[in-house]
């Protein structure tokens, strides 16, 4: 693995096909603060340049980011998707979901639980998004269109995902973050195995064409 950063990493969104906007977190004096720096790297060529804020927010929220902004107090945190309407889903780690319009405007906003543990994460299926519950050891996909349930996988008892804490998509696969190891779910067979491959400290796990990004505690890997 290549390390990028020894910085830790709060936040990674696609920029294009080969590049990324990834945020890192640069701790301040006071220890319940600190300061985002943005990049942007080419992950073909390891190429990283400084990156503004306002480049960031528009790729992760639209063209509606500065009003959506108004509404949200930390962009960062959460997780959000453009709808082909371009209204703009956001999912927070407490399990509130929101949905903009492509205005910017707040048209709802409720809680997602699973057996009242809250639902988190968020990861791209065409029409739908996937969704961890860590206290359930669930993994379930939601519909855009009416915003249910229509597929879970895992159960409190079984150890398919142990604790889930992050996920994310690429075409064929869904990636979930499980201690130290990431499992995969094939989107169209549901079967579920291992990427092989321990990653200690790991916080986040991302797939781009033959890249994996890695965000562990200790800062941002790149791996073929």
């Amino acid at each position: 693995m290549e390390k990028i950063t020894n910085k830790e990493i709060i936040d990674v969104v696609k920029f294009s096909d080969d590049k990324l906007i990834f945020v890192q977190r640069n701790p301040m004096s006071d220890p319940t603060q600190f300061k985002a720096d943005y990049y942007i790297i080419n992950f073909s060529t390891g190429v990283r340049e400084v990156v503004t804020k306002k480049a960031y927010l528009l790729k992760k929220f639209g063209a509606a980011h500065e009003k959506i902004c108004e509404t949200i107090s930390d962009f960062i945190k959460c997780q959000a998707m453009i709808l082909k309407d371009k209204s703009v889903l956001v999912v927070f780690p407490n399990g509130q979901i929101g949905l903009f319009d492509g205005e910017g405007n707040l048209m709802w906003n409720k809680e997602l639980s699973y057996n009242n543990s809250p639902v988190f994460s968020l990861a791209e299926d065409e029409d739908a998004f996937w969704c961890v519950c860590k206290d359930e050891n669930s993994v379930m996909r939601y519909s855009t269109d009416n915003f249910t349930v229509d597929i879970r996988i895992g159960s409190k008892e079984a150890q398919t995902f142990a604790q889930p804490i992050f996920l994310s998509a690429d075409e064929k696969y869904v990636y979930v973050c499980c201690g130290n190891r990431v499992r995969r779910i094939d989107k169209q067979s549901l079967i579920v195995d291992d990427i092989n491959d321990y990653y200690p400290n790991l916080n986040r796990f991302y797939r781009f064409k033959d890249v994996s990004i890695i965000c562990c505690s200790d800062g941002l890997y790149f791996d073929n």
